[in-house]
């Protein structure tokens, strides 16, 4: 079975990782957010995006987006991370690691959009 066909020519997106993370303020309360990785937080990526749904969640108007996105190979990329696209948050919902032949790693993300 071969790799799959991906030129260097076709990363054209900018994409940066970020892990959640817990703020501590002087009162000790803590609240959650999201910082970006430590090590190179920004990569260049392929960006194709899927057909979007809308749905109504608690009585609202709901629209999801999804996209593949595939990166050069990187073993650290965690599932509980999110992609910022255009300073837009991106969950990820999984990590595939093609083939297990480390020259591409390929991301499903998605966003909601609209009232919630």
């Amino acid at each position: 079975m071969s790799d799959i066909a991906v030129s260097i020519g076709d990363l054209k997106s900018r994409v940066t990782f970020q892990q959640p993370t817990l703020a501590v303020d002087p009162g000790g309360a803590q609240s959650p957010g999201w910082a970006n990785i430590d090590s190179t937080p920004t990569v260049w990526a392929r960006w194709v995006y899927d057909h979007g749904q809308e749905q109504i969640v608690s009585g609202a108007d709901v629209s999801v987006q999804r996209a593949t996105v595939t990166i050069r190979y990187r073993s650290d990329v965690l599932a509980t991370w999110r992609l910022l696209l255009d300073n837009n948050p991106w969950m990820i919902l999984s990590v595939d690691h093609v083939q297990d032949r480390n020259h591409w790693t390929v991301l499903r993300v998605e966003r909601a959009k609209g009232t919630v």
